[in-house]
């Protein structure tokens, strides 16, 4: 058993390039639960339509999201990423994209008073609506109909917004390629603590619009998949304590 875990260990660390306490102590469970997540969880790196740092920047973006915030899995990530040669601007542009995410609470409400009171759309100045909708098709490839939305009700927030989100791609400590800047962003919004399919859309379409594959679209999905694992990572540790009687 012992010389089975080992190799479960070393297999895990070839293929997705690291171990930890948390692995541990799920081998402990069981070694063929661990082996099961390992060809799972290594799918997308075995395509390869992905390059390792981006797959760790995609992990650090998805932990530390306001829906997850998982600090061991971005500590983890951030770390093998770094190991991968990412930089701190590279870091800190992923939590830039990240934090851009909240405009789909002000798109929600916009969408509700459109349906609710559709005279109430034709507010915006025709020409801030036309400067506006021409920036966000710059860095989005197209302007959905939830954009568009929010864009006639209140041109000026939704000015302010791309300026907040265009940094990572268009700001002086920029990093990130509006391609990479999609996907990450896809990758949080599609992300099991998140499930938002107006955001999906709309970065999967600019992640196209900028040159990104079908295979990476899907990728990321795939990638993303295995966050669920996190719920056995926090669970295990507990449910041994009560068993145990602590």
């Amino acid at each position: 058993m012992t010389q089975d875990h080992e190799a479960i260990r070393d297999a895990y660390r070839q293929r997705r390039g690291h171990w930890n306490d948390d692995l541990e102590a799920l081998l402990a469970y069981s070694p063929a639960y661990v082996t099961a997540y390992l060809e799972f969880s290594a799918y997308v790196a075995d395509r390869g339509t992905l390059t390792p740092k981006f797959r760790e920047l995609i992990y650090v973006a998805t932990n530390c999201t306001p829906t997850h915030m998982f600090e061991k899995g971005l500590r983890n990530h951030a770390k093998q990423a770094i190991a991968l040669g990412a930089t701190s601007a590279e870091l800190l542009s992923v939590a830039a994209t990240v934090s851009a995410m909240g405009i789909y609470s002000y798109q929600l409400v916009a969408d509700t008073i459109a349906e609710l009171l559709p005279e109430t759309v034709e507010g915006t100045a025709p020409d801030d609506v036309r400067r506006i909708t021409a920036d966000h098709a710059e860095l989005f490839g197209e302007v959905t109909v939830n954009a568009a939305t929010g864009i006639a009700l209140d041109a000026d927030f939704h000015a302010t917004w791309l300026d907040f989100a265009a940094a990572p791609v268009r700001g002086p400590y920029a990093a990130l390629s509006y391609k990479e800047a999609h996907l990450l962003a896809l990758a949080v919004h599609a992300q099991c603590t998140q499930l938002s399919p107006d955001g999906v859309r709309q970065h999967a379409r600019a992640a196209i619009a900028h040159g990104a594959s079908v295979d990476e679209v899907l990728d990321v999905g795939r990638l993303v998949s295995s966050m669920g694992i996190h719920a056995m990572m926090f669970a295990l540790p507990t449910i041994t304590d009560l068993m145990r009687g602590d």
